[in-house]
């Protein structure tokens, strides 16, 4: 079974677990029924800010809707001490067009951050379509290659390998790969629902 597919029986079994329709999880997330209904589907591979918005939606945090448990979804308070580790070609897949996400030790429940290894597609914001926002901020750190940061309020950045940047990710922003080889990432995201005002 393709992790696409995982995600999406996923989503059903929350969505279903909270006894919500399509129109109503499409309502406190705004994302669209036909949307929801393709990612239940294993029709479509959501992105991250898709993702973001389902959970804020079903009000669970990330790691319930990647990590592809079957137990349903887990309100347990967070233990005394965590210890995960995340090994060399491990991690939650998700495709989307513009990037390959590795959701990092997608078992760990009530994280405060979501750690991403992603491989960059897109190489022009032709192709990378519209910019995207979610809850939360963000820490880009490049791994390999050369990466186009564009932003809503900032002019864009390049960043090579060993380059980083934080930003508030409200903002809408998305990466480009511009070097001769692929880049890829580690982004450390927040939960937006661990942040405090």
């Amino acid at each position: 079974m393709s992790y696409k597919s995982e995600v999406g029986q996923r989503l059903r079994v929350l969505r279903k677990s909270e006894q919500m329709t399509l129109a109503e999880l499409a309502k406190r997330s705004q994302v669209s029924v036909s949307t929801i209904s393709k990612i239940e589907n294993g029709a479509l591979s959501p992105t991250l800010d898709v993702i973001l918005k389902l959970c804020d939606g079903l009000s669970v945090s990330i790691s319930d809707l990647v990590s592809g448990s079957d137990t349903g979804k887990l309100r347990s308070s967070a233990p005394n001490s965590r210890f995960a580790p995340s090994y060399k070609g491990e991690g939650a897949l998700i495709s989307t067009p513009n990037y390959d996400y590795y959701y990092l030790c997608p078992d760990v429940k009530n994280k405060f951050i979501v750690p991403i290894l992603a491989r960059l597609k897109a190489r022009d914001l032709k192709t990378f379509g519209e910019l995207f926002r979610h809850g939360g901020e963000e820490f880009l750190y490049v791994l390999d290659g050369q990466v186009e940061v564009h932003s809503e309020h900032y002019a864009p950045i390049t960043l090579s390998k060993g380059d980083s940047v934080y930003l508030d990710s409200q903002m809408a922003h998305g990466y480009l790969s511009t070097g001769e080889a692929q880049a890829e990432v580690l982004c450390i995201c927040t939960e937006p629902q661990a942040q405090t005002v």
